[in-house]
C-alpha cells in the first residue's frame, strides 16, 4: 500500500482509469535480499546479523523509498506537455509503482495475495458465466434443495471463515510485530519513516480480523437457525411439486396444447395437398418430396410456435430447457446427419429402395409397398407377411423391377415338399422367423426360414416324376428296345387303373429308354411324371410302381440280373480232385 496522497495523485495522471497491477520482477528483490541479509559464509569474518525483523524493515523500507522516487517522476510527467512518450512513461512509471506496492504489501504480511486475488478473480469469472448461461434453470433446480443447499452452503462458509481467519491473524501478528520492532538508524529520513508507518498502518487496518470473526459468528448462529427449523423430505418435494404446478405446469400445459393443436391442424390439412385427397395430381415421387418438405416446415412452425408461447408467458425456465435440449438434440445429431439425408432420400422415393419393387430383406424376398417414415414390405406368401421397419433399416439395400409371375417364395402352407437332407413333409406353417413341416406320422419337423431356403426345398404339390432305373439281364438284349419297354407300357396302366382311367389321370406320361449297360445287366430308365394330387403320397406311390415292374417281369418271364462271379480252374491243381466223372450207362 503507498500513501493516501498517492493514490489520489495516480487517479488523476491516469485520468480516472485504474492500472493495471504486476508484480515487481523477482530478481530485484532477490537481489535486496542478497544485499540486506548476510550470507553464513560471512558470519566468520563480518559483524554478527541484525535480527530477522530489522532485515524485513530494511527491505520494507527501501520499497517505501523506490514508491516515493517513482512517484516524484510521476509528477514531473505531469508538469511535460502530454505527448506519446510521455504517456508510454507514465504507463511504465504507474505499473512499477503498482508492483513496490504490490511487493510491500507481500514481504510485510507474507502472504501471496496478488495470487490469491487472481484465483478468486478467475474462479468468480467462470462462475458468473456459467450462472448466466444456465441461471433460469440452476435457480429451478435449486428451489427443490433450498434448504438442505442453505446448510451445506453455511458448513462451507463457516470453513472457509476459520481458515481466512487463520490467515488474518496471522498477516496481523506479523504486521504487529514490524511495527512494534525499532528500526535500523541507518534506514532514512524522518519523512520517509513516518511514510513507512504510514504505510504498515493501513496494512494493519486491512487485515484486521474482527470483521471476520464476527462474520464467522454471524454464519455459525445462521446454521443452528437452519438447522432447527428443517422440514420433513417429503413436505418439502410436495410444496415444490405444488408450487411447479401453479406456475410451471400450467405454462407447459398451454405449450403443450398449442404444439399438438397446430401439428394436428396443419397434418391435417396436409391430406388436401399431398393426401388422399389432394387436390393437384402429381407424379408419385414429387408428392412424396412435397409431403416430406411439408413435414418439416411443419414441426419447425409447432417448435418455434412453442418458444413464442413461452416467451409470451415469460417463462425463462421452460423456454432455456426447450433451448437446451433443441442444442443437446443438433449436438448428438451432428454424426447422424449424412445418415439421416439417406433416410430423407428414401422417403422421397428417391434413394436405391423404391415402391413396388422387388427387395431382399433377410434373405426372403419383399414387395416395398410403401416408403415414408416407416416402410411396409409384403409378401402374401408367408403368414403375418407384412412388415413395417423405419426407414432406416432399407439404408444401404437395392431394389429391382419385379418380373411377370416370379415368385416370392418357393412353397405355400399345404405344399409337400422334398428337402436336400433328404426331409419329406409338408408345409404347416412358414413365417418371417421359421418353416414347420409335418412329416409322415405326425412329426413336426423345425427350420428357421433361412435355413429352409438353404436346403433348396423341392415343391412336389404342383407334380413331381419319378426316375426308376431297372435292370436286365444280358440275355434279353434283343428284346430290350423294342418289346419290353411296350410291356410295361402297356402293363402299369393295366395293373394301375385307378391312376389312369380318370380324364384327368395321376400319372400323366410314361418314358422308358435305354440308360447303361452295367457289370451283371442292361438298364432301363423310367421316367414317370405324376400330378401333385399325390404329392402326399409320394413313397407309397413309388413303392406301387416298383411293386408292378417286379410283376410285370414275372409274368413275362423278364430275368433281373444277378451279380455273378465266375472262377475258370485249371485241369490239374495241386491238392484238388477232379470230381469223378458218371458211371457209363448200361447196355442190354
Amino acid at each position: 500500500m503507498i500513501p493516501r496522497r498517492h493514490i489520489g495523485n495516480r487517479e488523476t495522471a491516469r485520468n480516472g482509469v485504474l492500472p493495471s497491477r504486476f508484480r515487481l520482477p523477482a530478481g530485484i528483490v532477490l537481489c535486496l535480499l542478497a544485499v540486506l541479509i548476510p550470507w553464513n559464509g560471512w558470519a566468520q569474518e563480518a559483524a554478527p546479523p541484525p535480527p530477522a525483523n530489522e532485515n524485513i524493515q530494511s527491505i520494507l523500507i527501501l520499497l517505501s523509498n523506490q514508491s516515493e522516487t517513482t512517484w516524484k517522476e510521476l509528477e514531473e510527467l505531469n508538469r511535460l506537455p502530454q505527448t506519446k512518450r510521455v504517456q508510454e512513461k507514465k504507463e511504465e512509471l504507474l505499473s512499477r509503482l503498482d508492483g513496490i506496492n504490490r511487493n510491500f504489501e507481500n514481504i510485510a504480511t507474507r502472504l501471496q495475495t496478488d495470487d490469491l486475488d487472481a484465483e478468486k478473480k478467475k474462479k468468480g469469472e467462470w462462475f458468473e458465466q456459467v450462472e448466466a448461461l444456465t441461471k433460469p434453470l440452476l435457480d429451478a433446480l435449486s428451489e427443490v434443495t433450498a434448504k438442505p443447499r442453505r446448510i451445506e452452503a453455511l458448513k462451507k462458509r463457516i470453513e472457509d471463515l476459520k481458515n481466512q481467519l487463520q490467515q488474518i491473524e496471522n498477516a496481523s501478528r506479523n504486521i504487529e510485530r514490524l511495527m512494534g520492532s525499532r528500526a535500523p538508524e541507518d534506514s532514512g529520513s524522518q519523512e520517509q519513516m513516518e511514510a513507512y508507518r504510514q504505510h504498515l498502518k493501513k496494512l494493519k487496518q486491512k487485515y484486521d480480523p474482527e470483521l471476520v470473526r464476527l462474520n464467522l459468528e454471524e454464519a455459525q448462529r445462521a446454521l443452528e437457525v437452519e438447522t432447527a427449523n428443517t422440514e420433513p423430505l417429503m413436505d418439502t418435494a410436495t410444496q415444490a411439486i405444488q408450487k411447479f404446478f401453479k406456475t410451471r405446469g400450467r405454462n407447459l400445459l398451454i405449450t403443450t396444447a398449442i404444439f399438438v393443436s397446430l401439428w394436428w391442424v396443419l397434418m391435417r390439412l396436409r391430406t388436401l395437398i399431398a393426401g388422399r385427397k389432394k387436390i393437384f395430381n402429381l407424379p408419385s415421387w414429387m408428392n412424396k418430396v412435397l409431403m416430406t418438405v411439408y413435414s418439416i416446415l411443419v414441426l419447425l412452425f409447432c417448435i418455434i410456435s412453442s418458444m413464442v408461447t413461452l416467451y409470451i408467458l415469460n417463462d425463462w425456465l421452460l423456454l432455456s430447457i426447450v433451448i437446451l435440449f433443441l442444442i443437446a438434440v443438433a449436438w448428438a445429431s451432428r454424426q447422424l446427419i449424412p445418415r439421416m439425408f439417406q433416410e430423407v432420400r428414401l422417403a422421397m422415393n428417391l434413394g436405391t429402395v423404391k415402391e413396388h419393387e422387388r427387395l431382399i430383406w433377410c434373405g426372403v424376398p419383399w414387395r416395398v409397398e410403401s416408403i415414408g417414415l416407416q416402410a411396409t414390405l409384403v409378401n402374401k406368401r408367408l403368414q403375418g407377411g407384412t412388415v413395417q421397419l423405419p426407414v432406416g433399416e432399407l439404408v444401404g439395400k437395392h431394389s429391382r423391377p419385379v418380373v411377370e409371375n416370379e415368385p416370392w417364395f418357393p412353397t405355400e402352407t399345404g405344399d409337400w415338399v422334398i428337402l436336400s437332407d433328404n426331409t419329406y413333409g409338408q408345409v404347416k406353417n412358414q413365417t418371417l422367423e421359421q418353416v414347420v413341416l409335418l412329416l409322415k406320422g405326425s412329426t413336426r419337423k423345425y427350420y428357421s426360414t433361412g435355413e429352409f431356403l438353404a436346403l433348396t426345398p423341392q415343391n412336389i404339390s404342383k407334380g413331381f416324376r419319378y426316375e426308376i432305373r431297372f435292370g436286365f439281364d444280358y440275355s434279353l438284349q434283343a428284346e430290350l428296345c423294342d418289346r419290353i419297354p411296350e410291356i410295361f407300357i402297356k402293363g402299369l396302366p393295366a395293373h394301375l387303373p385307378d391312376y389312369f382311367d380318370t380324364e384327368d389321370p395321376d400319372i400323366r406320361t410314361i418314358e422308358i429308354a435305354f440308360d447303361h449297360a452295367g457289370g451283371s445287366g442292361l438298364v432301363l430308365r423310367f421316367l414317370i411324371d405324376v400330378d401333385g394330387r399325390q404329392a402326399n403320397r409320394y413313397l407309397e406311390l413309388q413303392n406301387e410302381i416298383q411293386n408292378v415292374l417286379i410283376r410285370l417281369c414275372n409274368e413275362h418271364d423278364l430275368k433281373i440280373p444277378v451279380s455273378q462271379l465266375a472262377l475258370n480252374l485249371p485241369g490239374q491243381l495241386p491238392g484238388i480232385q477232379p470230381p469223378p466223372s458218371p458211371p457209363a450207362p448200361e447196355t442190354p
